[in-house]
């Protein structure tokens, strides 16, 4: 996506009195190298799904054969319950795929009132990161300038004990990420006192 239409994606997104400082996309191979621990965990996931379907499927074959008992032809389907677990784990694998496809289409910007996250073509989503929301803000700077901000957001992910913890909110592949940077931190600065 070339800068014009990033830059006309976020200007038709914005709300009366908010300015536009900066917009930017999304960097494909930076977003897909975040998400390879979570393809790294998914190996052995699908792993043992498929090991575990492949028993499932020998163990109700040696019975077929060695019994004809019609109760024990309904435990062919018995490995047929292993496949939702094999999915979820190529899923899993194939996260860096799904963020490279997904960051090619996803727009950054930074108003004088929030930080958008707006992806998608026709059918776009906008996240919406104000200044309440925002907690702290990390960037990692590359030494051609570019680099990548993390924003550490108000958003709610409840556990098991209901204990709230904030959510993190990454820009991959941000040119001139301490400008940027300065810029998300201006609006951090602008966080109502709590």
């Amino acid at each position: 996506m070339n800068p014009n239409e990033a830059q006309q994606r976020a200007q038709s997104e914005l709300q009366s009195g908010e300015s536009l400082y900066w917009t930017g996309t999304a960097d494909p191979v930076r977003a897909s190298l975040s998400a390879l621990p979570a393809a790294i965990f998914g190996i052995p996931f699908a792993g043992f799904a498929l090991f575990w379907v492949t028993q499932a499927y020998q163990a109700t074959s040696m019975m077929s054969k060695s019994a004809h008992n019609p109760l024990v032809s309904g435990f062919r389907v018995f490995p047929l319950f292993g496949l939702p677990f094999l999915f979820v784990g190529l899923g899993i694998i194939l996260a860096p795929l799904w963020a490279f496809l997904k960051s090619g289409n996803t727009v950054y910007a930074v108003t004088n009132q929030r930080v958008m996250i707006i992806t998608g073509g026709s059918t776009r989503s906008v996240k919406s990161i104000t200044p309440a929301d925002i907690l702290s803000i990390d960037h990692r700077e590359r030494p051609d300038g570019s680099g990548d901000i993390v924003i550490l957001t108000t958003g709610i992910i409840r556990s098991n004990n209901n204990l709230v913890s904030p959510v993190k909110v990454a820009l991959y592949g941000v040119q001139n990420v301490k400008q940027v940077a300065q810029r998300v931190m201006t609006l951090h600065s602008q966080r109502p006192a709590a």
